[in-house]
């Protein structure tokens, strides 16, 4: 009978002894005792013990992530290289540019991605960037779940970055036309009215799409130019709302005034489009099977004739559609694509359920000619 007696007590003792730990913890984080300010850094022993469990979460929960094998791509470079500029620098530097001494008030504070960067394989930095880290200031990508493919942009960009120089950085992320800075145009564009965007935000954009809406680096970035007002207001309006989907353009129309919105879609919409380079090497077949997709549809897929909305057609058209003539062959693949996704991976403008409809029914291969033959044709003055 003492035998059972004394079984009962110790897990007894042992609920009463948890009761008492969790008691005294709730006393004294009532009591405001301890001190959450940050000019006060974490113990050593803290410290370490919080990166010893990030380090372990993000490589465990990055097993079965694959590594896209286009990870040298200077395009997908580029584009990680402008999103950094606006969005990372700040809090952790870049070649040429030291960080704010606020950010040295942090705790923790932002590492230094020279030093770390090197400790991390691709995936686990897609991870970090992606979910972002809780308790250090570091925030989830932005349409990350729709956007995967911008997130392993920025990956391109961090795994060139220790090392890199003062004047590559900044033709990278500020592009060629601007003065090294986000707000400094070396000239300044005026739309066919005379209206004229306000230099520090034509800057911003010009540093990726340039003054004339033409974009840099190839095909990293889809060319803009002649473009009609309607559509890239509605486009800047979705991204700055968030109904169309991208980290990078979010957080890039977010930041425009209103007002200014405006006198960029009229600016982009007066400028005349050149014929990419890119379109020379396109494969004749491929743009045959496209142009006949793109005029006559395919009954199989329920996919209607593209030309009846984008032309190239004599027939009025919806101001607020795109034109496709002289895109870049890549981009139209990849927005339609986005599109094609389950989850909508792309959203839109106020017509954007339209299009939904028509590219998820597309397989990969019409896509392909499809954005192929658009590509193919000649840019459409404004």
């Amino acid at each position: 009978m003492k035998w059972r007696i004394n079984v009962l007590v110790t897990p007894l003792r042992a609920v009463l002894a948890a009761c008492g730990v969790a008691a005294g913890v709730l006393a004294f984080a009532w009591s405001g005792l301890f001190n959450v300010a940050a000019s006060t850094p974490h113990w050593a022993i803290t410290d370490w013990f919080l990166h010893y469990v990030m380090i372990n979460s993000v490589k465990t929960r990055t097993i079965a992530v694959e590594t896209p094998d286009n990870l040298d791509s200077p395009a997908l470079i580029a584009r990680g290289a402008g999103h950094y500029a606006s969005g990372c620098a700040s809090c952790h530097g870049a070649p040429g540019r030291p960080r704010s001494p606020i950010i040295h008030e942090m705790s923790p504070v932002a590492p230094d991605l020279e030093k770390t960067i090197p400790t991390w394989e691709p995936k686990h930095l897609f991870w970090i960037v992606k979910n972002g880290v809780k308790f250090t200031g570091m925030p989830a990508w932005v349409s990350g779940q729709e956007r995967e493919d911008e997130v392993w942009a920025v990956v391109a960009f961090l795994r060139k970055l220790p090392g890199m120089s003062e004047q590559d950085y900044a033709r990278l992320a500020m592009g060629e036309e601007n003065d090294g800075s986000v707000g400094g145009l070396v000239a300044i564009a005026h739309g066919p009215q005379g209206r004229t965007p306000r230099p520090d935000v034509l800057a911003d954009c010009a540093r990726c799409h340039g003054r004339e809406g033409m974009g840099r680096d190839g095909d990293a970035f889809p060319i803009i130019a002649g473009q009609s007002e309607d559509y890239i207001y509605d486009a800047l309006s979705a991204y700055a709302l968030g109904t169309r989907h991208s980290g990078i353009m979010q957080t890039a129309a977010a930041r425009i005034p209103y007002a200014e919105i405006a006198a960029l879609a009229e600016h982009y919409a007066g400028q005349t489009p050149k014929r990419p380079e890119s379109a020379g090497s396109l494969d004749p077949a491929l743009v045959a099977r496209g142009e006949k997709i793109a005029r006559e549809g395919v009954r199989d897929t329920g996919t209607p004739a593209c030309s009846s909305c984008h032309g190239p057609s004599a027939s009025a058209r919806n101001p607020a559609y795109p034109r496709l003539a002289g895109q870049h062959a890549s981009y139209l693949e990849s927005q339609l694509l986005l599109w094609e996704k389950e989850e909508d991976s792309r959203g839109g403008g106020p017509f954007r359920e339209i299009m939904r409809k028509i590219a998820f029914g597309m397989t990969e291969a019409d896509i392909k000619a499809v954005a192929a033959y658009y590509a193919s044709l000649p840019p459409e003055a404004p």
